[in-house]
């Protein structure tokens, strides 16, 4: 059964799509839902003005054609407008960002996702080091997969980068994880997104890849379907969490009951697809608090910190490769 909290979520996921919605009419509605969706998960209602005075502090440092005014500019400003201060944070994302350039990276708004990551999740003297893990990361990922790796990997690189992983033991744990799965869930970029996010979770690789399977089939059995095209790496969030399986999805089912009822998020306005998206999010995110209620050790804040990070990238990606989508059917 739902609990209380949950309950309230729902209602509170909802009110944050509405008040988005209204106030930055000009949104995707996938960005509007992610907006609703950061803020819901940080326990708040949206601050609107925060969110324009952000937006503000994007336009005032970058250029015109600046890659932070492309298709990932709502999502910053929206983290931008949960942290203390937006404006510091901004001007360390910058000087990241132009730093990764130099490095190598493309111009890219996966690039200002990636920075704004680093620059959260490190302190000024680990900045450059990062940016290097960074960089070895995403050679290695495209060394495997060179049709399949661009910009868009720009963000799990840089998540991956952030952790203490080892570079050649990840690769291979993500390459035993996409052959394991690539008969269930075909080749592609989503699979490739799933394995990034899989590689930070401690168990086996089979064993997560037959977790990844058993979660899905289950979502499937019970009328929650998450595409094979795009919201794979939710999968991998959902694998993440140290839950029973049966619990897991049921919890999922019952949100998504819930959602189904909310305004801007029932039948007629989101797809099934999406809101198994978003009801997946909901409850890992419910999951993570409370296991960050019991952590006892730094190892485990880390974990659940680097769980976080992969689920804000993996629905800030979809977000914006769906905006992207519908940004080029409306100009042909």
């Amino acid at each position: 059964m739902i609990n209380h909290e949950l309950v309230q979520r729902c209602d509170l996921f909802e009110k944050n799509y509405s008040l988005i919605r209204h106030n930055f009419k000009w949104e995707y509605a996938t960005m509007c839902c992610l907006g609703a969706l950061l803020y819901t998960n940080a326990g708040k209602e949206v601050d609107v003005l925060e969110i324009k005075k952000t937006k503000e502090i994007i336009k005032n440092n970058t250029g015109f054609f600046s890659a932070f005014k492309e298709t990932t500019f709502f999502a910053l400003a929206t983290l931008l407008s949960l942290e203390e201060k937006p404006e510091e944070l901004f001007h360390k994302t910058i000087h990241i960002y132009n730093k990764m350039k130099t490095e190598g990276f493309y111009s890219s708004p996966y690039l200002t996702l990636a920075s704004f990551q680093i620059a959260k999740q490190t302190e000024e003297f680990q900045v450059d080091a990062i940016i290097q893990r960074a960089k070895e990361f995403y050679a290695a990922i495209k060394k495997e997969h060179p049709f399949l790796t661009s910009t868009d990997d720009y963000g799990f690189a840089a998540m991956l980068a952030t952790t203490d992983l080892s570079i050649s033991e990840t690769i291979r744990e993500m390459e035993t994880c996409y052959e394991n799965l690539k008969p269930k869930f075909g080749v592609g970029n989503a699979l490739q997104s799933l394995t990034h996010v899989l590689t930070i979770g401690e168990e086996h690789a089979i064993d997560k890849s037959e977790r990844a399977k058993d979660i899905y089939d289950k979502l499937y059995e019970k009328g929650c379907k998450l595409s094979k095209y795009k919201e794979l790496a939710t999968l991998g969030i959902l694998v993440l969490i140290k839950t029973d399986v049966e619990t897991l999805t049921d919890d999922i089912k019952e949100v998504y009951n819930l959602l189904i009822e909310k305004k801007g998020l029932g039948k007629w306005s989101i797809s099934k697809h999406e809101r198994t998206m978003y009801a997946s999010a909901l409850i890992a995110n419910a999951f993570i608090n409370d296991q960050k209620k019991d952590a006892i050790s730094n190892t485990l804040s880390n974990s659940l910190t680097s769980i976080v990070i992969a689920q804000q990238t993996a629905m800030i990606i979809a977000a914006t490769s769906a905006s992207a989508a519908a940004a080029a059917s409306s100009s042909s």
